[in-house]
């Protein structure tokens, strides 16, 4: 049988057919209907069942999916692990290894079937799906539920395609960042939360800082993000004030991918002053970035958008992210 939000909400909950229906004082056989897909539920018996498990009722019953799209645009692999939850009226995806970890294994809660996810035993479809490059949101994803609609997908992408699959719809919101004065402008209603502030600049491997006058001077191989990047901009205009070209080098994913690169062995690399940190490597700024999330106008009600903000201003968020160093978080989960 193919699974239902109900069906996962109930395997959440720990609830037997049995035990739910007398929860919410209806049939065992009318949960096993509605489960199923064969029956529409009365409105006190929709409010009774979601409040049995603790959901909304548009979170169980509204209508399913319509499309079911990767959320940066590149498909997982059939049977791979992913990380999926709806987004308005699509169901959308990504690979478990996109995740923003901030330690440990990605969580996946779901594994793709015939193109489409299924959830795992225990898991659900439900959540706050988030774009961006900062590591915090990975912390920010492991300090939130596990499960349920609060819970956070933090996904690793650029600011130029975290932007992108907020306004197609196949993300909830999008961290930004680069200098104050060169953020772009916002979509009107757009829920924005000051994240951090932190400097953009080249890591390098041992004791000294490398400057990128000398990465241009000695022609050196340098591990870089893709040109969407806020930081790649950052670098590419430094170049250019050194009247150098692009020098070769990797192009990696992420910042905590480009340090732990330079971390092994790679000469330099562009990345945020916390995951040089976190490296032990040498750090040349080049900018001040301030950090937002953006949330879309259409999903202020999300109750993942109140969790998520209630949690960039608790001292269980700060305290761990000072920890890690680089961060200047006054006015950390203020609204802009």
């Amino acid at each position: 049988m193919r699974s239902t939000p109900l069906h996962e909400a109930r395997t959440v909950a720990g609830l037997s057919q049995a035990a739910l229906a007398a929860a919410a004082g209806v049939s065992r056989q009318a949960v096993g209907a509605i489960e199923a897909g064969r029956h529409r539920p009365s409105v006190d018996a929709a409010l009774a069942l979601a409040a049995a498990v603790g959901r909304s009722v548009e979170e169980l019953f509204a209508p399913a999916p319509s499309s079911c799209e990767p959320v940066l645009g590149r498909p997982a692999a059939e049977g791979g692990a992913v990380l999926a939850a709806r987004v308005g009226d699509r169901l959308v995806h990504a690979p478990a290894e996109d995740a923003l970890a901030f330690e440990g294994w990605p969580r996946a809660n779901a594994v793709l079937r015939g193109g489409r996810p299924m959830p795992l035993p225990g898991g659900d479809l439900d959540g706050l799906v988030l774009v961006g490059c900062d590591p915090a949101l990975g912390l920010a994803a492991a300090l939130l539920p596990s499960g349920g609609p609060r819970r956070l997908i933090a996904l690793s992408g650029s600011t130029a395609a975290a932007l992108d699959a907020m306004a197609a719809g196949r993300a909830h919101g999008a961290l930004v960042h680069g200098p104050q004065a060169r953020l772009p402008s916002s979509p009107p209603g757009t829920v924005r939360y000051h994240l951090a502030r932190w400097r953009v600049g080249v890591a390098s491997h041992g004791r000294r800082a490398r400057s990128v006058a000398e990465l241009c001077d000695r022609g050196m191989r340098v591990v870089q993000r893709e040109d969407g990047a806020s930081i790649q901009k950052a670098f590419m205009a430094a170049v250019a004030a050194e009247g150098g070209s692009r020098p070769n080098g990797v192009v990696a994913a992420g910042h905590m991918e480009v340090a732990g690169r330079v971390a092994y062995g790679a000469a330099a690399g562009v990345t945020m002053e916390p995951a040089a940190i976190s490296r032990r490597l040498a750090f040349a700024p080049l900018e001040e970035h301030v950090a937002e999330v953006w949330i879309d106008a259409r999903w202020r009600e999300h109750p993942g958008v109140g969790a998520f903000g209630g949690l960039l201003r608790s001292p269980a968020f700060t305290a761990r992210l000072t920890l890690v160093g680089g961060y200047d978080l006054a006015g950390c989960g203020g609204e802009r």
